[in-house]
């Protein structure tokens, strides 16, 4: 069974943190996808500022329901914080594209300003990409 959770030590991702446009004094989180074994199948690193959440970069191991379930759990762990917006700064283009297709994005665009909209369509999941 895959189990998404948040991950505190950040050290073996230093390599790919320090390639990231971030912001001085950026505190980042980082939640892991891990398998029966615990081995990691994608992560996603995201900052909170105070109003929204920031997403600097995934790796979904090129799977549209890891994607999809990363990026809904830290929209959710958003929304307990009371926010609606997310941006996300990720460079890869194949990642975004994903990001679109689930509707997490539109129209070109890496925000997303309404997150509870997002998160009731998970309600819809047949009609969601990632399962057909």
């Amino acid at each position: 069974m895959l189990r998404i959770l948040e991950q505190k030590n950040l050290d073996s991702y230093q390599e790919i943190i320090s390639r990231l446009p971030l912001p001085e004094f950026t505190q980042l989180h980082l939640t892991e996808a891990l398998d029966d074994d615990d081995a990691v199948k994608g992560w996603i690193l995201y900052a909170y500022q105070p109003e929204q959440i920031l997403i600097y970069a995934l790796n979904d191991g090129n799977d549209w329901n890891y994607c999809d379930g990363l990026v809904r759990s830290v929209l959710f762990k958003a929304q307990l914080r009371g926010l609606e917006k997310a941006v996300f700064e990720i460079s890869q283009p194949e990642i975004m594209a994903r990001i679109a297709k689930l509707g997490f994005v539109k129209n070109n665009q890496n925000s997303l300003e309404n997150i509870s909209e997002v998160m009731e369509s998970c309600k819809k999941c047949k009609e969601n990409p990632a399962n057909t």
